[in-house]
């Protein structure tokens, strides 16, 4: 009794200071205060809209030759401005807190139509009738503008309030009772304002709502029959069946949303569809084993192997010799994902030693991750390989299989992960992951010390498996000034946004319905850096556990879990840690502040905080019974539904995954695989590389290098790549052709400067460079060396792990007989 009226008494205390704190905020904003506009510039795409020119030169030409183009067509009779608004005032300016209203009547008689990008941005745009020169440098002073605070903090104040709530009446009062009279109220709330929004052409809001609606009946319907339900999803007799069919399911779920909308893909895949093809182009005239050193196709020569980005000898690279482009992108998805689901169930089973229910249950939480699906729908090829991050874990931490097999399985699938493209991304991160699973499995004794060296010595030989691509990437990264890009400061901002919004996107998504309304209430992260689609759930059994405790059982849960504790402290500094430019691991690692991993580090606790929940979730079976069925059946049915709406009603609302036409693929795979030796560069052009892709249909065979390719090692506007002149690879500029020699890009030196073109004596070799021929680039011993090592070292572990597997099926087909 006292406990509650603690409780009450501290709750009613936090709305009241909620709300007065809410007023104060309020008050202040809305005082006057006075700024100034600055960072003016020309937005193209508007421009153009405007005018109606859109179609003319719609991706045919490069950001800077659309400026040459606007700025001399005489047709072109309005100009579309971006403009900022800046503070002298240091603390009340835009922010996480208040949204900018700036008074925009009072402007010069050139700014027309001045409006902000969406209440309370500090981002806006003004139409000219006139070209106006040097405005980049200039400001607009005296600018008033008054404070709001945003829509986000008073919805987060709003559900914080009411989730505090919810969980005092759960905690106190009858949950099956509750729920029968919430959930039919929410559900017929829920299409009542669906179907208004469908009356007012709100369709993409009205699918959200539906989506929500059909999340409410299922909760209701799991409250009403767990434990039909329950019997018929777990059957003990056919848990392999169920498995099998599951691991398929997501596979073929995956498979489908992806699909959606083919052939408009994601925006991404303009950049990695004309590399692919380049490859391929190469492997059939030289071998599909045979190095592409660099390419004809991009920036008038650009490197392809050293390049960490690009994923020669991977297994997505073979797939595409063998099929269509997108054809072998779908399969991968489809093989990986079943693989990831498959490892994550025994990771369960075997490491945590789980029932079969929630073994299966931590796979269905593994695979529908909004993280992954963001980025092979939007086309981030090196994010294939995310799905092996669970393969690790358990060939790292499970007694399944011999340990020296364990390590060459994981060494296999780190280079797998190098060569797929993933060095900086997967490869890193997965890294920390298993950083994540050892704080949370760490023990004291002999087996958990053999388990971390098997780690180590096993990423180790990862790399000197794939050291004939690690060396010349390192070598590449090393030398290399991407410009400004990457992080180079010590704001806490990146990481409080960070963490705030892994909380708040994949629920804001889905409620919401619009990225751009998202973003107006202050959430400006990638969606797919920070979705991890971790359903809520999650959160609420970690407070309802940390309310059920008392201080005696905390006290020993702290004594038996010191080490654990200690080690997930050191884990989180380590995190923060990423988002400082002088923090310990870039301080260590200068060339790291050039890389924005702190973009990406939100996927590290997806398997983590899946363990931590899979180990609450064996606690409520023990102490919980009446609950646990319903919480099983929620986690599973919630998690594939916000899934699956989700990621089918994106496309609705963010072009973003289906702004590209790829309908050439399977004419422009058979046109390789049938003429692959009449292809040649002929002229290098403003097209971007994707719009170059027609090339191949043309007829001619006559190929385009595209001027400014996107090549973000150089920076990801290009600071500091230098492109040759538009026109004929042959022509002499400065006593060189017109064509840069890949040798200037990685071993410049006094003989090949950095960009330079080739000499006018290496007509030969240019011209074999031109036709996607072999050319001996005159490498260093160290990368022949490295690459035998990786062929060699290959063979070995592949060898190794067939005899294996013929051993082990001989072994067990021997037991059987004598069974």
């Amino acid at each position: 009794m006292k406990k509650k009226k603690l409780f009450l008494i501290i709750y009613i205390s936090f709305v009241i200071i909620t709300i007065i704190a809410l007023i104060i905020l309020s008050i202040l904003g809305s005082k006057s205060r006075i700024g100034y506009l600055s960072n003016f510039k020309l937005n193209i795409e508007r421009t153009l809209d405007l005018n109606n020119l859109s179609n003319i030169v719609n991706n045919e030409l490069d950001e800077e030759s659309l400026n040459n183009y606007l700025l001399t067509n005489e047709n072109i009779t309005n100009y579309v401005y971006n403009f900022r608004i800046r503070y002298y005032d240091k603390i009340f300016r835009n922010s996480y807190i208040y949204g900018v209203y700036p008074n925009l009547f009072n402007l010069p008689d050139y700014m027309k139509n001045a409006e902000m990008e969406f209440d309370g941005s500090p981002y806006g745009n003004f139409i000219s009738d006139k070209r106006l020169d040097g405005i980049e440098e200039e400001n607009i002073d005296n600018i008033n503008y008054i404070l709001k605070i945003k829509f986000s903090i008073i919805i987060s104040c709003i559900v914080l309030i009411i989730s505090i709530l919810l969980f005092l009446l759960i905690i106190n009062y009858n949950i099956e009772k509750l729920i029968n009279i919430i959930f039919p109220i929410l559900i017929s709330l829920s299409i009542f304002i669906a179907t208004y929004l469908c009356i007012l052409s709100s369709k993409n809001m009205a699918g959200h709502i539906y989506t929500i609606t059909i999340l409410l009946l299922t909760l209701l319907l799991i409250n009403k029959f767990a434990d039909k339900i329950y019997s018929l999803l777990f059957n003990s007799k056919n848990e392999k069946f169920i498995l099998i069919f599951m691991a398929i399911f997501i596979g073929a779920l995956y498979i489908f949303i992806i699909n959606s909308s083919y052939p408009f893909v994601g925006h991404d895949f303009s950049l990695i569809i004309p590399r692919a093809y380049s490859m391929l182009l190469y492997a059939q005239n030289n071998g599909i084993f045979n190095i592409e050193f660099a390419s004809p196709l991009f920036g008038a020569g650009t490197l392809s192997y050293p390049n960490p980005q690009y994923d020669q000898f991977s297994i997505f690279y073979f797939l595409r010799y063998l099929m269509p482009f997108w054809n072998a992108y779908l399969l991968s998805i489809f093989i990986f994902v079943i693989i990831g689901f498959i490892s994550f169930y025994y990771i369960a089973k075997d490491i945590l030693k789980c029932s079969f229910e929630i073994s299966l249950t931590a796979a269905i939480l593994f695979s529908c991750t909004g993280y992954y699906i963001h980025h092979i729908m939007v086309g981030h090829w090196a994010f294939l390989y995310h799905p092996f991050t669970a393969v690790i874990i358990l060939a790292s931490f499970s007694d399944r299989l011999n340990p020296f097999i364990r390590i060459i399985i994981s060494a296999l699938l780190f280079s797998i992960m190098i060569f797929g493209g993933a060095m900086q991304t997967i490869f890193f991160l997965t890294c920390f992951s298993l950083l994540g699973i050892a704080c949370i499995l760490f023990k004291p004794n002999k087996k958990f010390i053999l388990q971390s060296v098997s780690i180590i010595i096993s990423a180790m030989l990862g790399i000197i498996m794939a050291i004939s691509k690690f060396i010349p990437s390192l070598i590449l990264g090393s030398k290399i000034d991407r410009g400004p890009w990457g992080l180079y400061t010590n704001d806490p901002k990146l990481l409080i946004e960070n963490i705030s919004n892994i909380i708040w996107y994949p629920i804001l998504d889905l409620v919401i319905g619009n990225i751009n309304l998202i973003n107006s209430f202050g959430f400006e992260w990638l969606i797919w850096e920070a979705d991890i689609s971790l359903p809520l759930i999650i959160f609420i059994i970690i407070i309802f556990f940390a309310f059920k405790y008392s201080k005696k059982d905390f006290i020993n849960f702290v004594d038996r879990n010191k080490f654990n504790i200690i080690l997930t402290i050191i884990l989180i500094y380590l995190y923060c840690d990423i988002f400082f430019a002088d923090g310990l691991i870039r301080s260590s690692f200068k060339k790291l502040r050039g890389v924005n991993i702190h973009l990406r580090m939100a996927s590290v606790w997806i398997s983590p905080i899946i363990f931590i929940f899979i180990l609450l979730l064996k606690n409520i079976k023990n102490k919980y019974a009446f609950i646990y069925k319903k919480i099983i059946l929620i986690s599973i049915f919630i998690t594939i539904i916000l899934f699956s709406f989700k990621f089918i009603l994106i496309r609705n609302y963010n072009t973003s995954y289906k702004n590209l036409n790829i309908s050439f693929d399977k004419n422009v795979y058979k046109e390789i695989k049938n003429n692959h030796n009449k292809f040649k560069v002929n002229s290098i052009n403003d097209k971007n590389e994707f719009n170059n892709m027609q090339d191949y249909l043309n007829g001619t065979y006559k190929l385009n290098s595209s001027r400014f390719p996107y090549e973000p090692i150089y920076g990801y506007f290009l600071e500091t790549f230098k492109a040759k002149e538009l026109g004929c690879p042959f022509k002499i500029v400065y006593n060189k052709f017109n064509f840069t020699d890949p040798r200037s890009l990685i071993f410049f030196n006094e003989n090949y400067p950095q960009f330079s073109g080739f000499d006018t004596n290496d007509f030969e070799n240019l011209n074999k460079f031109l036709s996607f021929q072999k050319v001996d680039w005159g490498t260093d011993k160290y990368f022949n060396i490295a690459n035998y090592i990786s062929v060699i070292l290959h063979i070995i572990v592949l060898s190794i792990l067939i005899i294996y597997a013929i051993y082990c099926f001989i072994k067990k087909f021997k037991l059987k007989n004598i069974r």
